[in-house]
């Protein structure tokens, strides 16, 4: 079996879109305000994203492997243009979605968010480099066609419209592209070398299990978490203005 055929088993076994989160939204039964709640959740972990990412790239020792992780962080910055990074596009969804920048800032962070943070700042960290590159691979993979299922959603229960949709429409190329920068490297190894397999393995389960346990915890906890500002600042994303 190769690193697809593995990718391609594991999302049939897991089957992304039948999620309670994505079901419930396609389905109507998740309202606006848990949608927006959820989603200004789902904001930190965007916002997250890039910085285990970075601390990754540095542990790798290969250059060509290096080189699309730091692209990927360039990316996640909007190549420069902060108006174009993930951070600005979602929190510009966000704000067409009626939740203003010092707002979603002033809301307490649900520990569902600091649990999968966590984890990708431990794996990138600590973990083995195969292991790493393979669960933030699949995040990445997951997401491309969760985005589009996501904007699809937003559109049909008449949320935003399409021509106001930001960040989604764009992920679901872009993320892609990146995905495959973590792949890449992985594929011959993986076909070559027992250790590898395994370590790429743990790497797509663990990558595929936080990510779409944290759309199954945001949907179960929707009622029951604070949903009010509560004017803390969230320590996972704190830093120097």
């Amino acid at each position: 079996m190769s690193l697809d055929d593995f990718v391609k088993a594991l999302k049939a076994r897991l089957r992304p879109l039948e999620n309670p989160y994505f079901v419930s939204l396609k389905d109507g039964s998740m309202t606006r305000e848990d949608f927006v709640e959820t989603q200004a959740q789902f904001a930190h972990a965007v916002f997250f994203f890039s910085r285990p990412m970075l601390v990754l790239a540095a542990r790798v020792s290969n250059p060509k492997v290096r080189l699309p992780l730091l692209e990927n962080v360039g990316d996640e910055h909007g190549d420069g243009d902060l108006s174009m990074s993930h951070e600005a596009t979602f929190t510009c969804f966000l704000e067409r979605m009626g939740v203003s920048r010092d707002e979603l800032w002033a809301r307490p962070l649900w520990p569902e968010v600091r649990a999968f943070n966590t984890v990708l700042a431990g794996v990138c960290t600590l973990d083995d480099v195969p292991t790493a590159l393979a669960t933030m691979g699949i995040i990445e993979d997951l997401f491309s066609s969760l985005s589009a299922e996501l904007g699809r959603g937003i559109v049909a229960r008449g949320f935003l419209t399409s021509a106001a949709l930001v960040h989604y429409q764009t992920h679901e190329a872009l993320d892609v592209l990146h995905a495959e920068g973590f792949y890449a490297p992985l594929r011959a190894r993986y076909a070559q070398d027992d250790v590898a397999r395994y370590q790429v393995e743990q790497g797509l389960e663990l990558g595929a299990t936080v990510f779409l346990g944290l759309y199954r915890g945001l949907f179960e906890a929707r009622s029951r978490r604070a949903r009010r500002p509560a004017g803390s600042v969230h320590s996972v994303v704190a830093g120097f203005e």
